[in-house]
């Protein structure tokens, strides 16, 4: 009895089992999928053009262009042959497909499978392991009685238990160390399966394995024709940014890269493409909007004073807005015909819906705004109002950029040089001590190159080193601009009022405020700072602000403008020698007055 327990034992000591090899279906190779020749980039959408050959052929014929991405806007599948071919019709369908066309898709999936079937492997080895180790207890229940009674009626010597014994025990100890091993294998396969199913929802975006076809009825009895399909796809954007770049002596020329942060989840790569970026808005619509008739009758006068009760440029800007939004839609390049689902398919040439019955609903309720409102014809406004825009908005610029370009379908933003530009910059320290202690410094650039430079984000570098982050405005070729370069610490500004009184003339009070403005340099070099002020302002006729005094006369500079000191800004362009600290610093004294009944009271504007 005991030799077939050990016997058992023997089996048992036998490796698990080995891991089989994982089986993964071939995908489906298209037959024509044409190259991606180039890109346009949009605010949201880009207009992909991919180059197809046809081949020779009796008679017109279906062409089959497989491959497109899941995220194509129908309608504006669109297909053109160059010479030697001619385009009937081009259709779209969608059909399912067993794996994703994608190459390194479809590299995930293997490992996607490989690491499935691992964790599968890993899950019957475990199960295994808890047959094995029950099925060792059963063992030993029946043999540890089985051995007492051997050993009383002398059949079983001590040396055979001893054997039995340590048999039993090394083989609970492999049981053990093997249950540890594939814990810990099957944490780690878990995570790794996790990371590479993480990795194609960031390529895929979590899309259905479908394949999306273009159906183009072509006639190319010529050898070596050639079709463009072009079409727009959603999940691609791109915004400005810039580095800023300026040497430590502040001499040379600033250096002003212009990058693009591109992201492009399209499902499909552009690889050595012809790539434009642009902020235009492309619109299918060809034609105008038509403008219909205004009917208008005579209606009660009471009806009529209800349209009055209304803040009119409230309404307006709420019907402007409605406006601009209907315009948007009739541009919009997914719009579809009326009662046609999205997903079906379509002839050669875009089209879309025109929401000229909208755009003519709002006109009308605007121009009845004219009829009642007291405060319209005011001179202040058209009747639509520009809303919810930036500048940046509203320039149409076009980038081209130099050579070929490669994107893949990725969640993350991809960074693209549109161009460096050299800038002469004339620089400068700004101190602005009502709002902080802090000196700051700044160039002024002038957009030199044939570029437009969108708003957008900056970062500052001085001889290398990152000084900070900023924004740069919209800029006009020939234009000026402001680019900050962080804070100099050996500067430092502060602002004290010294002295404020208060006294009766008539029946007006009038107060005295009196200023001190300080910079102090801890540096072994001179420096110019442009030190900022203000004094308040008003369009109350019952209050009258003067400026009493200054010790330093305010700047002359061109770009301290008469309206700057309208507004109350006050500059002064100071030189602050080295090492002028405490009662040395450079200061500058100013007062001012208020004026006004003395029976009211200075306080903030509010809100009407």
């Amino acid at each position: 009895m005991i030799r077939c327990a050990l016997a058992l034992f023997a089996v048992l000591s036998v490796p698990l089992f080995a891991q089989d090899e994982p089986v993964v279906a071939p995908p489906g190779r298209p037959a024509v999928t044409g190259t991606i020749d180039a890109v346009t980039v949009y605010r949201g959408q880009a207009l992909v053009t991919r180059l197809v050959d046809v081949p020779a052929g009796e008679g017109p014929r279906e062409l089959v262009v497989t491959g497109l991405p899941e995220r194509l806007v129908m309608n504006s599948l669109y297909a053109e042959a160059e010479p030697g071919a001619s385009v009937r019709s081009v259709t779209y369908r969608v059909r399912p497909v067993s794996a994703d066309l994608r190459e390194e898709v479809r590299k995930l999936d293997e490992q996607i499978v490989t690491a499935q079937d691992a964790v599968n492997a890993n899950q019957r080895q475990l199960q295994l392991v808890g047959e094995r180790k029950a099925y060792l207890d059963r063992v030993d229940q029946f043999s540890a009685p089985t051995a007492v009674i051997e050993l009383k009626n002398g059949v079983l010597n001590a040396e055979t238990l001893k054997t039995l014994t340590v048999f039993v025990f090394e083989q609970r100890q492999l049981i053990a160390t093997e249950e540890l091993r594939l814990a810990i294998d099957r944490r780690t396969l878990g995570e790794s399966l996790q990371t590479l199913q993480r990795q194609r929802a960031e390529l895929t975006g979590g899309s259905a394995r479908t394949v999306r076809e273009a159906v183009v009825f072509v006639d190319a009895p010529v050898a070596g024709a050639k079709i463009r399909l072009r079409y727009l796809v959603d999940g691609a954007s791109w915004s400005p940014s810039y580095n800023v770049r300026a040497a430590d002596d502040r001499k040379a020329a600033v250096t002003v890269e212009y990058n693009a942060a591109v992201q492009q989840m399209s499902g499909e790569d552009w690889t050595g493409v012809a790539m434009l970026l642009s902020t235009a808005t492309p619109s299918l619509v060809a034609s105008a909007p038509s403008l219909e008739p205004l009917m208008i009758s005579l209606i009660d006068a009471e009806v009529g004073q209800d349209n009055v009760r209304f803040d009119y440029k409230a309404k307006k800007l709420e019907l402007s807005q409605l406006r601009l939004g209907a315009e948007g839609q009739r541009n919009s390049m997914s719009a579809t015909m009326p009662g046609q689902p999205q997903a079906a398919g379509q002839v050669n040439g875009p089209y879309a819906l025109d929401n000229d019955a909208d755009l003519n609903r709002v006109a009308d309720q605007l121009q009845r705004l004219e009829f009642f409102a007291k405060d319209a014809g005011d001179g202040k406004s058209s009747s639509l109002m520009f809303v919810g825009g930036t500048d940046a908005q509203t320039v149409s610029v076009t980038y081209a950029l130099p050579g070929r370009t490669s994107l893949p379908s990725r969640s993350d933003q991809q960074l693209i040089q549109i161009a460096s530009l050299s800038m002469e910059g004339q620089f400068y320290k700004l101190a602005t001590p009502v709002l902080t202690s802090q000196v700051y410094e700044q160039a002024m650039l002038t957009n030199s190159s044939k570029l437009v430079l969108l708003a957008g984000t900056a970062s500052s570098y001085v001889g290398g080193q990152f000084v900070g982050g900023g924004k740069i405005p919209t800029v006009a070729v020939g234009e000026s601009f402001t680019v900050g370069f962080g804070i100099d610490s050996s500067l430092r500004a502060s602002r004290t009022l010294v002295g404020k009184t208060e006294s009766m003339q008539g029946g007006n009070k009038v107060i005295d405020f009196d200023y001190l403005l300080a910079i102090e340099n801890f540096g072994t070099t001179p420096a110019e700072v442009r030190l900022i002020d203000r004094i308040p302002t008003t369009n109350d006729p019952n209050v009258k602000i003067t400026q009493v005094s200054a010790t330093v006369d305010l700047s002359k500079d061109e770009s301290y403008t008469p309206t700057d000191r309208k507004a109350g800004m006050l500059r002064w362009d100071l030189q602050v020698p080295a090492g002028t600290l405490g009662n040395k610093a450079v200061t500058v004294g100013h007062k001012y007055r208020i004026e006004h009944d003395r029976q009211m009271s200075i306080g903030p504007v509010t809100a009407r």
